[in-house]
């Protein structure tokens, strides 16, 4: 591994790669085109970003424009592909655009001229239109998950954004699903397939039966209650199921969050974020979070509804199991799939237990990085002011105007006015239990 590779994974705590990533770094830099089939969680975006990075330089021409541009289906992956891109620590900058971020302060960052932009097509191909953008002198085209892009029907934004490039030498395509036919704007020449779906090793999943005692709806309850606060996911294939599940797990005094596409963004962020810090270990969804997201360390899968399509049921339990780690996936003993299910074990469910509440709750502070805030400075604030110990605080995550902090605290309302009797930094902010 040369040197410079050495140093861009350091800041990631990674030394070595994964099959993926060694095959698009042995072949990206080789060939024009370049088509990844991978799985979900398999490593897909340090496996276009390390290559990338290695061929972008700040001593031709065009190096005050942008030089690389990637799409992304949804505003999660787009944010995550920019956070993995910045902990790299290169010389080269990256800004993100995407639906529901402030369209201002894209505007201010695309002016900064950055290296490399991410985004998803529709703000990609709006900020075009707009001139905000120009991508004439751009080389390097990545597209993440996209049989996903196709999937959402960004057929036309995609060409658009592609008739755009004059200049273009390089062009990755990543997908979790093999695709059968390319779109016509996409001409490919002599491309390398890098295929990863037979070759990798499967994760390690147990796949249970439960039955179906009374309703799915108390099952589900004995299933949480069960599993005592370990990370699971609970897909649904309706946006209105999700939200009914979820008001009936509060009603319950569950800590749960909803996450699907009809959310606000703002509503969407505050849900990872309470389930990354484990406040919310619950997190209920459409296929929306079966791809893409950076969730790690998920126990347990349960579909409430099994999917139409195989390949949905596939992405759906690769949110579990990774990283070398084992996990379960469930399905209800009433439904039935119109494809063949693993072998599956029958799950003893216990209807005794009674729900405890997680020891993490979520507060949330009105500044962010745009206003000088940094985790260091919230860490600082909370234990001197509201005397606890570091243990007693946890992840701590700082967006550009609102910070969320999860806490463990036996008496969170003492802790509140306390809090906000005092300054950070010179600043008068909110501070409250985020909702």
């Amino acid at each position: 591994m040369r040197n410079t590779l050495k140093q861009l994974l350091a800041p990631l705590g990674i030394t070595d790669l994964t099959p993926i990533q060694q095959d698009a770094l042995e072949h990206y830099p080789s060939f024009e085109e370049v088509v990844l089939y991978s799985p979900t969680g398999s490593g897909k975006t340090l496996a276009f970003l390390l290559p990338l990075v290695e061929l972008l330089t700040g001593k031709d021409a065009f190096s005050r424009g942008i030089q690389a541009i990637i799409l992304s289906p949804t505003r999660e992956l787009a944010v995550q592909i920019e956070t993995v891109f910045k902990s790299l620590k290169t010389d080269f900058s990256i800004t993100a655009c995407y639906g529901g971020h402030s369209v201002k302060t894209e505007v201010n960052n695309l002016a900064a001229h950055p290296t490399v932009i991410v985004g998803t097509p529709g703000r990609i191909s709006d900020h075009l239109n707009r001139r905000n953008l120009v991508l004439k002198g751009t080389s390097f085209f990545v597209v993440d998950e996209f049989d996903k892009c196709l999937e959402l029907g960004f057929h036309t934004e995609i060409e658009y954004i592609i008739g755009q490039m004059d200049r273009l030498k390089k062009s990755f395509y990543g997908s979790a699903t093999r695709i059968d036919e390319f779109p016509s704007f996409i001409r490919l020449k002599n491309p390398v397939y890098l295929d990863q779906l037979k070759k990798e090793k499967q994760p390690d999943i147990r796949f249970y039966e439960v039955f179906t005692e009374q309703d799915k709806l108390t099952t589900l309850r004995h299933l949480i209650t069960q599993f005592n606060h370990a990370p699971t996911i609970v897909f649904c294939n309706f946006r209105e199921d999700v939200d009914h599940i979820a008001a009936f797990c509060a009603d319950n005094g569950m800590a749960v969050t909803p996450y699907h596409g009809g959310m606000e963004q703002d509503e969407r962020e505050r849900a990872l974020i309470k389930f990354r810090n484990q406040s919310c270990p619950v997190l209920v969804c459409t296929d929306l979070g079966s791809r893409g997201l950076d969730i790690p360390e998920v126990k347990h899968i349960v579909h409430f509804q099994l999917p139409d399509k195989e390949d949905a049921f596939i992405h759906r339990n690769g949110r579990t199991a990774r990283m070398a780690a084992d996990g379960n996936a469930y399905v209800f003993r009433e439904d039935y799939p119109k494809f063949d299910l693993p072998k599956l074990s029958l799950f003893e469910l216990k209807t005794s237990l009674s729900y405890a509440l997680p020891k993490w709750n979520t507060l949330y502070f009105s500044a962010g990085k745009k206003n000088k805030i940094n985790k260091i400075d919230l860490l600082g604030f909370i234990c001197q002011k509201g005397k606890l110990g570091k243990e007693d605080v946890g992840v701590i995550t700082v967006l550009d105007y609102a910070s969320y902090v999860a806490i463990c605290s036996k008496d969170i309302d003492s802790l509140l006015r306390e809090l906000r009797n005092h300054k950070v930094k010179g600043q008068k902010l909110k501070i409250a239990r985020s909702n």
